[in-house]
């Protein structure tokens, strides 16, 4: 499940060539969030999974990842607040762009997923979109 060499909450980074970097083309789509009151993560996950599992069964995407955040002392004062980072990673910026205009299509199937989901979330949310360089 954990990407090797994976010990714990470290991942050890494999040394890579110039080529290898050269062939890099994640993409990621990352939102910050936190869940509206009364909604509890228990509640909110399944959702979440199958909003972004969707996404990977229509070929759009290939993983996904949530991470809840963890305050460090005297860091992250200008950061805006929120609980969870989410990251649906795509392999290249065209099967990112695709999966966007699938979403704006509001077809049945995502659009149920995505208001399931949402509507667990605060209505502070911000998304962004990454390219991975290294």
């Amino acid at each position: 499940m954990f990407p090797q060499p994976y010990f714990g909450e470290i991942f050890i980074r494999e040394r890579t060539t110039g080529l290898q970097m050269q062939e890099i083309s994640l993409v990621s789509f990352s939102g910050v969030f936190s869940l509206r009151d009364g909604v509890s993560e228990e509640e909110f996950l399944p959702r979440l999974h199958a909003f972004l599992q969707h996404f990977i069964d229509m070929g759009f995407a290939n993983h996904y990842r949530v991470m809840r955040r963890r305050a460090l002392d005297g860091f992250g004062k200008r950061l805006p607040a929120f609980t969870y980072r989410g990251e649906l990673v795509y392999p290249d910026l065209e099967r990112e762009h695709a999966a966007y205009e699938y979403v704006k299509q509001r077809g049945e199937r995502v659009h149920s997923l995505h208001v399931a989901m949402n509507s667990m979330v605060k209505p502070d949310a911000d998304f962004f979109l990454e390219t991975q360089i290294v």
